[in-house]
């Protein structure tokens, strides 16, 4: 389903490119032609057929990505193929897009929260901007169009009719669990092959309002961002049960030395996602993947998806509170990983696009040091030393890093002589081995 035979102009759904193309191309021949009525009446009954050819296997395809992923375990190819289906149902069938956004069920703060990081607000008209954005996209996502975000809301809240054929398919069972993002990268495979997809309806160089305006777009971003910020507050714990419920609560340490293996039933497990290591985060893992520089033939997807995801990270950090360390250690350690592929993407962009507000993420780092938790400095510390060089090779932001931050004269005289030697241990270290190491490259910012 991925050829391009299948989309081929003047189809609704070709690329936006290809269709200024051929449009531009039909218009220089000469139509004077006795059989050019027949000829077009052939060929639209014949791009009619590949259509219908194209939704039908789709729907198929769907039908089997409902059936194997609600299966207990699934291998990653299936899996892979499940998502790359997923995002080609989405834009290419009518009425799978409607079905599948209403099983994520955005909320509407979080559709809010992805609004305001784009810079729009809630006074914007964006009227004008979607009628004239929506047009380019396949018929089937035309009833996602964004205008409002109270119209967004009324339009989720209307159950979806199944599309046609599709009745017998169970399409809000155990499978939804990984549509939404749990148990296998199923939702993920799906954003990268979405993202890829709308770039090629979308203008050569989107604003942020004619990015929002994209049908379907906000809904997915949230859900993105619901992921975001479960991978934050990963450690979150539920509520512990007090003794006379019987519960982990009641276990003392003379139980625990007396009989380990009776009590070890009775321990609380750990959310599955607590003890999977950063780096293999499979929003990490899809961020890696998508901007590598083995995509670089899909320059404006990855462009659009890179915007779009500093703008989720960002809304993301502003929820977390600076007195839970362990929601800012996660956001250290998630922030370790992010800013060494997002840099790493802006250094190999051609127009030196940049995805990473540095002026919020600084200040995000003196938020940090303002809770005055020695755990949270620790880690802070620990984070900038070990992504020094990557952080560093903008000379910008390595000239507000030190002067602004960590050699401020209030801030250094409060760290270099902390209460605690542990902070101060790391402060030194940080100093020492990154601020003032010299590696024989001399330039403006170290003079």
């Amino acid at each position: 389903m991925e050829r391009p035979e299948w989309r081929m102009a003047p189809s609704p759904l070709a690329a936006l490119a290809d269709r200024i193309e051929t449009a531009s191309t039909t218009t220089t021949k000469s139509a004077t032609s006795n059989n050019s009525s027949s000829s077009d009446f052939l060929a639209e009954s014949v791009y009619h057929n590949v259509r219908n050819i194209f939704t039908q296997n789709l729907l198929s395809q769907m039908s089997f990505v409902i059936d194997k992923m609600s299966l207990r375990n699934a291998a990653a190819s299936l899996v892979t193929f499940c998502g790359k289906t997923c995002a080609y149902a989405f834009c290419f069938c009518p009425g799978v897009a409607d079905v599948l956004v209403r099983l994520w069920n955005p909320p509407l703060d979080t559709m809010k929260r992805v609004l305001e990081e784009s810079g729009i607000t809630r006074m914007e008209r964006l009227d004008a901007v979607s009628d004239r954005i929506a047009p380019a996209f396949p018929p089937m996502l035309q009833s996602l169009k964004f205008d409002s975000l109270i119209k967004t809301t009324r339009l989720l809240r209307r159950p979806a009719t199944p599309p046609l054929g599709t009745a017998n398919l169970d399409w809000y069972g155990s499978w939804t669990k990984r549509w939404s993002g749990a148990e296998s990268d199923l939702f993920y495979v799906f954003v990268k092959h979405y993202h890829v997809l709308v770039a090629e309806f979308l203008p050569k160089d989107p604003t942020n309002i004619e990015r929002i305006c994209a049908p379907g777009l906000i809904m997915v971003h949230a859900q993105v961002l619901v992921n975001l910020d479960a991978t934050v507050n990963r450690h979150a714990s539920p509520q512990q049960t007090d003794e006379s419920s019987g519960g982990a609560a009641s276990i003392t340490f003379d139980d625990v030395l007396a009989d380990p293996d009776a009590q070890a039933s009775a321990l609380p497990l750990p959310p599955a996602n607590a003890t999977r290591q950063m780096a293999e985060n499979r929003v990490i893992m899809l961020l890696r993947d998508f901007l590598s520089e083995r995509n670089s033939g899909i320059a404006s997807a990855r462009r659009l998806f890179a915007v779009s995801f500093g703008y989720l990270l960002k809304a993301a950090a502003r929820r977390v509170p600076i007195y839970d360390n362990n929601a800012c250690y996660t956001l250290c350690d998630f922030l370790e990983e992010a800013f060494v592929i997002l840099i790493r993407y802006e250094q190999h962009e051609n127009n030196q696009h940049s995805a990473l507000d540095w002026p919020f993420w600084l200040s995000v780092c003196k938020q940090m040091t303002s809770s005055h938790n020695t755990a949270t400095e620790i880690k802070l510390f620990a984070f900038l030393y070990s992504t020094w060089s990557i952080l560093v090779s903008d000379q910008g932001r390595k000239q507000s890093l030190c002067l602004d931050f960590l050699l401020e004269p209030e801030f250094f005289e409060s760290r270099f002589n902390h209460w605690c030697p542990m902070v101060r241990a790391y402060f030194m270290r940080l100093l020492c081995w990154r601020v003032a190491r010299f590696d024989d490259v001399e330039s403006d910012v170290e003079m």
